[in-house]
């Protein structure tokens, strides 16, 4: 049955989209640059220097003198 309230409307010749325009470039607008704004100029801290660690002193284990055996002349 036909929708007697739709309007029909008579097919239409499909036309192929033609080239696009290409858009004109937009004219390129300067950013600012930002300025940098003077501040407090931060205080250096200084570093804690560590502290040497006392740690065991290593013992030196005495070992066998070495004997200079005399070359015959």
């Amino acid at each position: 049955m036909i929708n007697p309230t739709a309007i029909y409307l008579p097919d239409e010749p499909q036309i192929p989209n033609p080239e696009p325009n290409p858009l004109p470039s937009p004219e390129p607008v300067p950013t600012p640059i930002p300025q940098p704004v003077p501040g407090p100029v931060p205080e250096p801290v200084p570093a804690p220097i560590p502290q040497p660690v006392p740690g065991p002193i290593p013992q030196t284990v005495p070992g066998p003198i070495p004997q200079t055996i005399p070359e015959p002349v």
